[in-house]
């Protein structure tokens, strides 16, 4: 009888050891999320070209705001333009497009920051 209860102890530890960790495993799923800025290669100075922000969350979108910045000759960042609210297009994904014109020639690195996101690719334009 006393071999029989510490074979029980045993088999029910390990059995509540499985079902813990397969409890913890089951419960850390995290959302992705991806945020995204793109734009023409090539503009020529003083036309208008547009830059899109985009957000997916497979969470579900929630509302965001995405603000420019420029490259300088340096390498700093610079914030470039205002704040502007990102549009709803579905659950998960959100957008942005700027219309900007620049008369500088040579290329610009621009950036975007995203509100509750990671900051976005850098886009490099070529001003002709």
């Amino acid at each position: 009888m006393l071999k029989f209860t510490r074979t029980m102890t045993v088999a029910t530890a390990g059995a509540a050891t499985t079902v813990a960790v397969l409890g913890i495993t089951a419960g850390t799923a995290f959302a992705k999320s991806d945020s995204l800025l793109s734009g023409p290669r090539v503009t020529h100075a003083g036309h208008p070209f547009r830059l899109i922000v985009a957000v997916g969350d497979d969470g579900g979108a929630r509302p965001a705001s995405a603000r420019l910045q420029i490259r300088d000759a340096h390498g700093n960042f610079h914030w470039y333009g205002t704040w502007h609210r990102l549009h709803r297009t579905d659950y998960s994904d959100e957008s942005f497009a700027s219309t900007l014109t620049e008369r500088h020639r040579g290329p610009e690195v621009f950036r975007a920051v995203i509100t509750g996101y990671a900051p976005t690719n850098v886009v490099t334009v070529v001003v002709r």
